[in-house]
């Protein structure tokens, strides 16, 4: 019996296809030696990495109903900002393309997070790569992106409140590990040093000397939005899974079907959370399950030991849970 012939995924097909369109259109192009035919070249050039790329993203992604209409904008200005780079002289004004882009991405989010906005049940980080993966065809890009604006988001939403839906209950882990005061110092210590390194350094390159500052500037911004998201994005314990969440560092969703044992006994190989500190208990799932970190990064853990705040009230209410399924 012959065995099943396996399916393409449509997503990696387009970005095949995608890629082989463009390094044809450019050799192409590149290949062409008389001024008179270049620039029409180039144009044909740039229409294939446009309309041909936009095309084939509509047949293979689009109609299959696998991201919705909205996105093929964004793709379609993508392959255009990618044109304006490869021929400058037929696709002029990139940086005005590039604000398309920008603005194209700000809409989505921000009409994403309006629809959202009379519903606590939609985690903010949830909610930007939900929208995210609506426009981006490529998972690694859309969680690396969704890290950084997820940054954006803690560091700028002064009235954020706690993400707790109804009928869950929230746990912290970041208060007696000291995990938080860490943070804090460290964004304070990277404005400290702003202005003296900057100074130093200045004597000998002015440009390393704004790099350094700029990146010191950002890692303050980075440790402030990982300092408050401890707090606005606690564990919970719902009515059929222990959503385990580190502010922006750590989310991990254990539905009490998938535990094997709970036990206040070491298990070797066991995710710690939080790092470098003692567990109150353990969790052994019936198999491993994918975690997501930062910056949009994903690992199997197959168990976790926990140490909260108060980790014998959070321990009986996991019992008491897996109990009721």
């Amino acid at each position: 019996m012959n065995a099943p012939a396996r399916r393409l995924n449509p997503q990696l097909s387009f970005l095949a296809l995608a890629i082989l369109v463009n390094v044809v259109a450019t050799s192409l192009a590149h290949a062409v030696t008389d001024p008179s035919r270049r620039r029409a070249v180039e144009f044909a050039a740039a229409a294939d990495m446009t309309v041909t790329v936009s095309a084939l993203y509509y047949w293979l992604v689009v109609r299959p109903g696998l991201r919705p209409k909205i996105s093929l904008l964004f793709v379609a200005l993508v392959g255009l900002l990618r044109a304006s780079f490869a021929f400058p002289q037929a696709i002029p004004g990139k940086a005005f393309i590039g604000g398309g882009v920008e603005l194209a991405l700000i809409a989505a989010l921000v009409v994403g997070f309006r629809r959202a906005r009379q519903s606590r049940a939609d985690d903010p980080v949830d909610r930007i790569q939900e929208i995210l993966s609506g426009l981006i065809p490529i998972p690694a890009v859309v969680r690396a992106l969704a890290g950084e604006l997820s940054v954006l988001y803690y560091a700028s939403a002064w009235r954020a409140k706690p993400h707790v839906p109804a009928g869950s209950r929230a746990f912290t882990l970041h208060n007696r590990s000291g995990f938080g005061d860490l943070i804090l110092f460290v964004g304070l210590a990277s404005l400290l040093e702003v202005v003296p390194v900057h100074l130093v350094v200045a004597r000998w390159s002015g440009t390393v000397a704004w790099v350094l500052t700029a990146l010191s500037l950002y890692g303050a911004l980075w440790a402030f939005a990982l300092g408050r998201s401890f707090a606005l994005r606690p564990t919970l314990v719902t009515a059929d899974a222990l959503l385990v969440r580190f502010g922006l560092l750590f989310s991990l969703r254990i539905p009490f079907t998938s535990v094997r044992g709970i036990s206040p006994e070491p298990v070797p190989g066991a995710q710690i959370l939080p790092r470098n500190t003692e567990p109150a208990f353990y969790l052994e799932f019936t198999e491993p399950l994918e975690a997501r970190m930062l910056p949009g990064l994903t690992k199997r853990i197959a168990s976790i030991g926990l140490s909260a705040d108060d980790s014998n009230a959070l321990y009986a209410e996991i019992v008491a849970r897996r109990i009721a399924n």
